[in-house]
């Protein structure tokens, strides 16, 4: 996964300049193309919560459908 908006060229002579539109004219033998990552989205709390809430409701539905076999 990559972030193609934020593209940039390193020239041989250390000179960075950011890609504008497709760099075909900008590109010259010898460049560096460089195309960053995106960054890992981490879990916040809310993503917890709602992961947390999820499995104890499927819990009790369960516990519920068991003991109502049970009887």
């Amino acid at each position: 996964n990559a972030k193609k908006s934020k593209k940039f060229i390193v020239y041989m002579n250390g000179q960075v300049t950011k890609v504008k539109g497709s760099g075909k004219k900008q590109i010259e033998p010898g460049c560096e193309i460089i195309i960053p990552s995106k960054a890992k989205k981490r879990t916040n709390m809310g993503d917890i919560l709602g992961y947390a809430t999820s499995f104890s409701s499927l819990g009790l539905m369960i516990a519920s459908i068991a003991n109502l076999i049970k009887k």
